[in-house]
């Protein structure tokens, strides 16, 4: 009995409060970063959407994947960097495309499933997102903790080289790199102590002190090895011309596969936009400008310095390590400093805007009552350890197979959901359905289960699945089973628009709560009242009258935090509406 009053108060004390706007019993339980985000909570302007893309692909693993782009695809360079500018474009299409619903709705991945797989489906896929981006979070700190080792040896130099290790070697880590994850992991602490409305400051940071550490060491390499020369990197090249093609299409679809979990977290960073145009062309410019820069930088300073060590590092923190045994000088340990450093926070922020943020929202959606953004992104901290990501990358090859195929997973979510917004309601949500799990509401579908959009993903899903087989287990599957994993994110994702459109075809969902059947279906028709009819409660401040019009500088420009100009700007853009 006291245990129980114990855990009771405990309940409450760490309880969030319900931010529901109604209180009866088919509320969703809600919370304030669950909830749509008000004028004040819209603090992300155009030029940091920009710079979020810009500097994200600027960390250690793009440079690795470009690095490796060669030894994984076996093509001659050119067709590989013809292949990067193919994949970016593709991909800054896709950014663009999965951002519009947060920024128009400001709502974040976790409520927009609602409206794609039901009030209750949608818990599976937030569950499945948050799968990865736990991995992913891990394996990133124990490459930021490699790079941290670099540093350390700059620093240090043979003193932190010879640390005694009393680690054994089944681990798959040693003392000294044990210590460096541990230094990495707490130095990235106050990042993941930030919200998303005020970590902007930290991104504009990194995307002007990467690019620099990015071509110092390019030109280091390219200057020392005199070039790049014809590229040989010591590996066969592919010529058959049915091998090349598919090469190519492998190289295409490893490029999107690396940046798929981020292509979908775009609603949860979409939605601070101060307009709804902020987060489309501007991230579409910085993510291309900076994602090719990086991975032919990449590719041509391994090439480069091959020329000098007749050695191929296709890692960064194997290229330093490299750099610092052949020249261990002042100018050299220093530059080396510089970079890993640099990476090391460029880590930091990638791992907060690919991982820490998607995690948490999802934790906010599935927990309510415990968790909010920043409380999802501590937990996330603390699970890093259990997952031991030494330890899985002790079979590298077999682990980075299964986190590039699981993407399968991803991609046709994406696709359900584009072809939901785009195709199916054509831009228009109602919000307040979004928040409850009234059998009336429209998002209820069946017993809180959209099963067109569920078959649909998993009818996409399943068309990846002998191309994963075969990825895994290479020698058990045909040629044309491995051929389907070399395409599988573009045709999961592609195949995951087609079926829910057209099972939406069969499912026809409704698109307005009942009573507004007539409301005319014209793409975006509910964006300027922010998804609410003029009955509707406000959500967090949000509602009808308080939209903020995307076209009017002067107003984008300031805080609108009186209420009164709020809705004088609202009622003059309801007058000029298309509504009739």
């Amino acid at each position: 009995m006291v245990s129980a009053t114990w855990l009771s108060n405990l309940s409450e004390k760490i309880a969030i409060p319900d931010t529901a706007a109604d209180t009866n019993e088919d509320s969703i339980r809600s919370n304030k970063d669950l909830d749509p985000t008000n004028v004040e909570g819209r603090t992300w302007q155009t030029y940091n959407f920009f710079l979020v893309w810009f500097q994200s692909s600027l960390n250690v693993t793009i440079w690795n994947s470009g690095a490796s782009l060669i030894k994984s695809t076996k093509l001659v360079y050119w067709q590989t960097m013809i292949a990067s500018v193919i994949a970016t474009l593709i991909g800054g299409l896709f950014v663009m495309w999965n951002s519009r619903a947060g920024a128009t709705y400001h709502v974040g991945y976790p409520v927009l499933l609602r409206a794609t797989y039901g009030v209750w489906g949608y818990y599976l896929f937030v569950i499945i997102r948050g799968f990865v981006a736990i991995l992913w979070f891990a394996v990133q700190t124990y490459y930021g903790g490699c790079l941290v080792d670099v540093v350390l040896r700059c620093i240090f130099g043979h003193k932190w080289v010879n640390i005694p290790n009393h680690i054994s070697e089944s681990q798959g880590i040693t003392t000294r790199l044990m210590v460096a994850f541990f230094l990495f992991w707490l130095i990235q602490w106050p990042v993941i102590l930030t919200h998303p409305t005020k970590i902007r400051h930290f991104f504009t940071f990194k995307a002007i002190a990467l690019p620099w550490a990015t071509l110092g060491i390019f030109i280091y390499c390219v200057v020392v090895g005199k070039g790049p020369g014809n590229f040989d990197l010591g590996i066969p090249i592919v010529t058959k011309p049915s091998q090349v093609g598919w090469n190519f299409m492998f190289a295409i679809n490893s490029i999107l596969g690396s940046i798929s979990a981020m292509i979908i977290n775009q609603p949860d960073v979409a939605r601070y936009a101060k307009k709804k145009s902020a987060p489309l062309l501007p991230q579409f410019i910085g993510f291309m400008l900076s994602k090719v820069a990086i991975q032919l930088f990449a590719m041509v300073a391994v090439a480069s310095y091959y020329r000098v060590a007749g050695e191929t590092y296709w890692s960064l923190w194997d290229l330093l390590n490299g750099i610092l045994d052949r020249h261990w000088t002042a100018g050299a340990r220093t530059g080396c400093f510089f970079v890993a450093a640099a990476f090391g926070i460029g880590n930091m922020g990638t791992n907060l805007f690919g991982n820490a943020l998607p995690f948490a929202a999802d934790m906010t959606g599935l927990f309510p009552k415990y968790i909010n953004i920043i409380r999802g992104q501590i937990l996330m901290g603390v699970i890093c350890w259990g997952i031991v990501p030494w330890k899985m990358l002790k079979n590298a090859q077999t682990f980075l197979t299964f986190l590039g195929s699981y993407t399968l997973f991803v991609g046709p979510i994406l696709g359900c959901m584009l072809a939901d917004y785009y195709f199916v309601r054509k831009g228009n949500l109602h919000t307040p359905s979004l928040y409850t799990r009234s059998s009336n509401g429209i998002y209820y579908f069946y017993k809180g289960f959209n099963l067109y959009g569920c078959a649909a993903w998993v009818c996409a899903m399943a068309l990846g699945i002998p191309g994963l087989a075969a990825a895994i287990t290479p020698t058990k599957y045909s040629a044309s089973c491995l051929h389907m994993n070399y395409i599988g994110w573009l045709m999961c994702t592609i195949a995951g628009i087609v079926f829910h459109t057209l099972f939406s075809k069969i499912g026809k969902p409704a698109i307005y709560p009942p009573g507004h059947e007539d409301t005319p279906t014209t793409f975006e028709y509910m964006v300027p009242n922010n998804g609410f009819f003029d009955e509707d409660e406000p959500i967090n401040g949000v509602s009808s009258i308080n939209y903020q019009p995307s076209y009017s500088s002067s107003y984008e420009q300031s805080d609108l935090k009186d209420q009164t100009v709020t809705e004088v700007i609202s009622l003059e853009n309801l007058g000029t509406s298309s509504r009739d």
